[in-house]
């Protein structure tokens, strides 16, 4: 029973907290907007730069990726798609991470307790 009690005392801070952590988020996000963080595959192969807010910057394949392509087999072509689209989601998935981190420092820096996977959400 007091269990409930205090999870319904904490959604009810959170609740009324929820105006500041949204302003905390977009000023978080407007911060992070031209952060750039790099994700890679294929032992640095390929690299993709990607904006912490979810834009692709670039992608730079190695030269040896296009000479893997020039083969023209539809093996080689496929494992450079998956190279391309690897790096890509390691490049997003930093990024994510890198805004839920800030959007988590923030929360704490102004007294608002987020459970972890709440974090998530805002990012």
């Amino acid at each position: 029973m007091f269990d409930k009690l205090k999870a319904a005392t904490q959604m009810a801070g959170m609740l009324k907290d929820l105006p500041k952590l949204q302003a905390k988020v977009e000023e978080v996000r407007a911060r992070l907007a031209h952060t750039k963080v790099e994700g890679s595959s294929g032992g640095g192969a390929v690299k993709a730069v990607a904006f912490c807010d979810m834009r692709i910057d670039s992608v730079m394949l190695d030269p040896s990726v296009f000479r893997g392509l020039s083969s023209g087999s539809d093996a080689d072509r496929a494992y450079a798609n998956r190279l391309v689209a690897d790096a890509v989601n390691d490049a997003l998935t930093r990024a994510r991470a890198l805004m839920a981190d800030e959007v988590g420092r923030a929360a704490s820096d102004s007294g608002i307790n987020l459970p972890a996977g709440l974090i998530d959400k805002f990012t």
